[in-house]
């Protein structure tokens, strides 16, 4: 019986190993996306619940206190409305029920569109907002709606959270056939990690958008619908913030198909 050489028994193993890496660290993902999802489905839906149980036991002072606590549950369930939307998309595109439609698209129109998209939300935060050009030739393989949508997720969720700017945004190619779009920004190290605790569904906003971490989300699932994936690079540590809270210059990447 032919036995299998040391080399190729080792190459095995590695693969193996790396193949459980990648699924134990899907599985982490999807632990923390099912925790944030359902803490956003909960927090309105027990608004809803508090506020019709308060008018179900006449405990308002009156016809005009019960209105009021009808409005506030109403407001809540579209609130509860817009966030199943958002979930509902984001597993069409996690799912490959939805796909985009790829062409050859201008890598500098679409810069150009996340620049219009974004520059007045950086600058309401005194935020410097960086966007490098890259040469007006540069085409990629992409859906352009989905490709501004995805780039655009990823800088508001980085002016929402960089404690400082400059934010930087750009484009290098390493070889002919793919691309890197990537963005470098400054933020707490504690904001890559998961939320735990989930903060206190009595402390819903109806105001407050979606969370930091559901917006990345969605990007991510747009580049990878794409064929590329957003991964954070290693993050160079940077002096204290707030709080001796340490801040993190990092960059997060995603590789593209290019069009030559």
């Amino acid at each position: 019986m032919n036995s299998a050489s040391p080399v190729s028994v080792s190459a095995g193993g590695d693969r193996l190993q790396i193949a459980y890496l990648r699924a134990l660290e899907r599985a982490n993902f999807q632990g923390g996306f099912l925790a944030r999802s359902s803490h956003e489905l909960r927090s309105p839906l027990n608004k809803v619940i508090s506020l019709h149980q308060m008018i179900l036991e006449d405990l308002c002072d009156g016809p005009e206190e019960e209105r009021e606590f009808l409005e506030a549950a109403h407001a809540a369930a579209l609130k509860l409305l817009e966030h199943l939307d958002f979930l509902i998309y984001l597993s069409k595109v996690r799912s490959g029920s939805m796909q985009p439609q790829l062409r050859p698209i201008s890598l500098s129109q679409v810069l150009e569109q996340v620049k219009t998209f974004t520059h007045l939300q950086a600058a309401n935060r005194n935020l410097p907002l960086v966007i490098t050009p890259p040469q007006p030739d540069l085409r990629v393989m992409a859906d352009p709606e989905w490709l501004v949508n995805g780039l655009t997720t990823l800088v508001e969720v980085a002016i929402a959270s960089a404690h400082r700017g400059p934010l930087r945004l750009g484009v290098g190619c390493w070889d002919d056939t793919h691309c890197h779009l990537w963005l470098e920004d400054d933020r707490p190290d504690i904001l890559w990690q998961e939320p735990t605790p989930l903060p206190d569904p009595a402390d819903f906003d109806l105001e407050a958008p979606l969370p930091l971490s559901l917006r990345q989300d969605l990007a991510a699932a747009l580049f990878a619908a794409l064929g590329g994936r957003v991964c954070r690079l290693e993050a160079s540590p940077d002096q204290a913030g707030p709080g001796d809270t340490a801040i993190l210059t990092s960059r997060l990447q995603c590789s593209l198909l290019r069009v030559v």
